[in-house]
């Protein structure tokens, strides 16, 4: 089978107010948790792409060592991250998050329809990251994909090309992830908001 696992990266601290927090790393326990998610990964690991923020890079490199994929063929994407493929302007962007909040900035991005400064058209985004993944998995091998990415980029994927619709309470928590699969040429997408450490493999 071939899939597609776009992860949140693991548990970081609490990011200060009114910052961004590129430079907020893992803590112990997100390492802990890189490590136990890697190890209910089935398949083999194919390829991995991350954001370059530290804390995804860190996510990347705990599950390739754990599934035994090289962690020098770990490709740093910026569509994941910094600023990421719905980021249009950074500086702009960011204006919405201290004008209006983080409420009403993830609620645009779970099913905001306007546009907005500084981001591109959501739907369009989401529906160009979507054609390339389905051709990378119809161009694959057997295995699975791993992206590491952030929330608000897994969130807004998740919304809009998943089957339900995604509230606040929906909101992926640290390692939540969203899989894509192709089997007998058919594309199924499901979304979990975080995993379960203890159970299945994924």
């Amino acid at each position: 089978m071939k899939r597609i696992l776009i992860v949140r990266h693991a548990a970081r601290p609490d990011i200060l107010p009114n910052t961004v927090g590129n430079d907020v790393m893992l803590t112990d326990e997100g390492i802990k948790q890189s490590k136990l998610f890697a190890s209910l990964i089935s398949g083999q690991v194919l390829s991995i792409r991350t954001s370059p923020i530290g804390r995804c890079v860190q996510t990347a490199e705990l599950i390739a060592q754990a599934t035994h994929f090289k962690p020098d063929d770990i490709e740093q994407c910026r569509l994941l991250g910094d600023s990421g493929f719905i980021i249009k302007d950074g500086d702009l962007a960011w204006q919405h998050w201290l004008k209006k909040g983080h409420e009403a900035v993830n609620l645009h991005l779970l099913s905001g329809t306007e546009s907005w400064d500084g981001f591109y058209d959501l739907n369009d985004s989401v529906a160009r990251i979507f054609s390339n993944i389905k051709i990378l998995l119809s161009n694959s091998a057997d295995g699975v994909h791993l992206w590491v990415t952030h929330d608000t980029i897994l969130a807004t994927l998740a919304a809009r090309i998943g089957d339900k619709r995604l509230t606040l309470q929906d909101w992926p928590n640290f390692l939540g992830y969203l899989e894509i699969k192709l089997s007998d040429e058919q594309i199924y997408v499901s979304y979990s908001q975080k995993p379960n450490l203890i159970g299945d493999a994924i």
